[in-house]
């Protein structure tokens, strides 16, 4: 090959190189990132709508809408400690930040806690919603045909970029909110069961989030 012919083959790879620009790192839960997941039971033995349902450390709020009742189902679940950042070996390179975040929604049920019986979010629900750090996720569309995968986007993903970033603890605000008709009656014992697997994608470089 001729000194110009290799001079020319370089220059095409380092443009190739190039336009392949910084290169991402993938982690979820085969590198070791837990689920985002929880359970709630509550009581609706004798319960008013428009009154707040106390179960465990949790509170469940309730309003009264046309046709049924709206029951808010509030979380705060971890995403990563302290710990993972030592044993996930991406998350030990300072320079490795993050470029987005994906969200796989992989379930959300609500069960008769007396029988373990799944209710039917098509028909005993007049509307469900799942929402993180203020991002809805998922409505009862998406919900009954699961799963589905969603991107973090705004303050949802700002929140927990920082957190990432800085190598700190992360938590998300989860939010469940379903509105349950009066007729049929819901079930005495009600639990609400989710899960929801993030994929953290990093990359050299800081990338600003509008």
């Amino acid at each position: 090959m001729t000194m110009a012919r290799r001079s020319a083959v370089l220059v095409v790879v380092a443009w190739g190189l190039m336009a392949c620009g910084p290169v991402e790192v993938r982690i979820d839960e085969t590198r070791g990132v837990p689920a985002v997941k929880g359970q709630t039971e509550i009581s609706l033995a004798s319960y008013t709508c428009g009154q707040p349902i106390t179960a465990g450390g949790k509170t469940v709020t309730t309003r009264v809408v046309a046709g049924g009742c709206e029951f808010t189902f509030d979380d705060t679940v971890e995403v990563l400690t302290a710990n993972d950042y030592q044993s996930i070996g991406e998350l030990k390179t300072a320079s490795n930040l993050v470029q987005r975040i994906e969200l796989t929604v992989k379930k959300l049920a609500f069960v008769d806690a007396a029988t373990g019986t799944a209710l039917d979010l098509s028909t005993r629900f007049t509307s469900v919603v799942l929402s993180v750090n203020g991002q809805q996720v998922a409505d009862k569309a998406a919900l009954t045909n699961l799963p589905t995968v969603v991107k973090l986007e705004a303050a949802a993903l700002t929140a927990l970029k920082a957190k990432i970033d800085a190598r700190q603890p992360a938590s998300v605000a989860v939010k469940a909110v379903a509105v349950i008709p009066d007729s049929p009656a819901p079930p005495e014992r009600l639990k609400l069961d989710y899960e929801a697997q993030p994929a953290i994608i990093l990359g050299p470089g800081e990338v600003k989030v509008f």
